[in-house]
């Protein structure tokens, strides 16, 4: 049974120019796949390293992309201070 959930997680890698990219979190299984497609609307669908992110995932049975993200969530309440 493939697994899903809802988790924080830090965007890893974006590419703007694809609109796709990784998201990492300790309670996923797998480095996150990301699409800008679901990407809140109100993030304007882009993303950029080092955000912090609530992610809906699931597992997708593709190998190259084994963790998918159905919807990404910016949390501006959760961002990290460089240096701090």
């Amino acid at each position: 049974m493939a697994r899903s959930g809802t988790n924080v997680g830090t965007v890893v890698r974006w590419n703007a120019d694809q609109g796709t990219g990784f998201i990492e979190s300790p309670d996923l299984p797998d480095d996150c796949w990301v699409e800008a497609a679901a990407v809140d609307p109100g993030a304007g669908g882009d993303l950029r390293a080092g955000q912090v992110v609530e992610v809906e995932w699931a597992e997708s049975g593709d190998a190259s992309h084994p963790v998918r993200a159905l919807r990404v969530t910016p949390r501006d309440d959760l961002q990290a201070t460089p240096g701090a």
